[in-house]
């Protein structure tokens, strides 16, 4: 029996996250949807994501800046993210100083955003 792979995706508007949410459950994965990263270390503190899913463009915060927090603390910098953006697109996230593992652009193909989930969490 498989262990199932948790999944914090963090996006400011409610439908994408239901996208997100949708799909990542139909393959079996637990989803844990959050409109703002405010709370973000306290919801991987007791959520124990093994995947976070990070828009870019929060409302009223950075989602890069979120990420840099992410990559200098102790207790997250070992989680995979996979960054999202309508705005900015692979090359701008590869420029950055603190790289995703991977990156999605919106609008993403279903089929692409599964691989790149399964391939983070060997699922």
């Amino acid at each position: 029996m498989s262990v199932v792979k948790r999944i914090l995706v963090v996006d400011d508007d409610p439908d994408i996250l239901e996208v997100f949410q949708l799909a990542l459950e139909a393959e079996q994965y637990d989803v844990y949807p959050l409109l703002s990263p405010r709370y973000i270390f306290k919801t991987i503190k007791d959520y124990h994501p093994d995947l976070i899913i990070l828009d870019i463009m929060l409302n009223g915060m950075d989602g890069r800046a979120v990420f840099k927090e992410l990559r200098l603390n102790e207790e997250t910098r070992n989680i995979p993210v996979i960054m999202a953006s309508a705005r900015y697109n692979e090359n701008y996230i590869a420029s950055q100083q603190y790289h995703p593992d991977d990156y999605l652009e919106k609008p993403f193909n279903m089929t692409d955003m599964l691989q790149k989930v399964n391939a983070l969490t060997n699922n």
